[in-house]
């Protein structure tokens, strides 16, 4: 089995893949791989939803309207976050991460096309052995780093941190160059085009 090494910035993020990639479970690869998908994810919700909610008009009286907005819409990927951000004006995570978005994005995309089965309970059809799994959850935590420090930054929050809606409020250097939207219908709209 390959050494999981996880940076100290994703140590509390990880702490529970962590202690399962030291188990002797059959599933432990799957499984890691299953819930570092879901921080992928998660992070990358956190940055777009980082830069929404420093819009001046998403004020604490109107953060849960915004949540639901986030909530009822069930189309909102990675892709769909990282294709917001860009619009928002702010550095796209391609620019942002530079080399290591060349070199990790392909493998990103490679583990979805099976991820998706696999979250599904489905076969893949791909004979995925254990040290291929392994290999990925490393891309996965790779790649996770990878944003959180060039994000930190450059924008001054790492996706990981929680309470999201606070760490935006009190952001002073994350320049927001277009909303293209005043209010929830407004931001549901645009959602639902991203």
């Amino acid at each position: 089995m390959k050494k999981l090494e996880i940076p100290e910035t994703l140590k509390v993020e990880f702490a529970t893949i962590e202690a399962l990639w030291h188990t002797t479970c059959v599933t432990r690869r799957v499984d890691a791989l299953v819930l570092s998908w879901v921080k992928y994810e998660k992070q990358l919700r956190r940055l777009f939803s980082f830069f929404v909610f420093q819009h001046p008009k998403i004020t604490a009286d109107k953060l849960d309207e915004v949540i639901a907005v986030f909530a009822e819409n069930r189309h909102l990927y990675p892709e769909t976050f990282i294709a917001g951000i860009a619009q928002l004006g702010i550095t796209p995570l391609p620019k942002l991460l530079g080399s290591s978005y060349t070199k990790l994005w392909p493998e990103i995309t490679r583990i979805k096309k099976y991820r998706n089965k696999i979250m599904h309970g489905q076969l893949t059809g791909q004979g995925i052995q254990s040290p291929q799994l392994e290999r990925d959850v490393i891309h996965i935590i790779n790649w996770i780093s990878a944003v959180a420090q060039a994000a930190d930054t450059v924008y001054g929050y790492d996706g990981l941190r929680r309470n999201t809606y606070v760490a935006a409020k009190n952001s002073a250097n994350v320049p927001v160059k277009n909303y293209p939207f005043s209010n929830s219908s407004e931001l549901k709209a645009w959602l639902s085009k991203l």
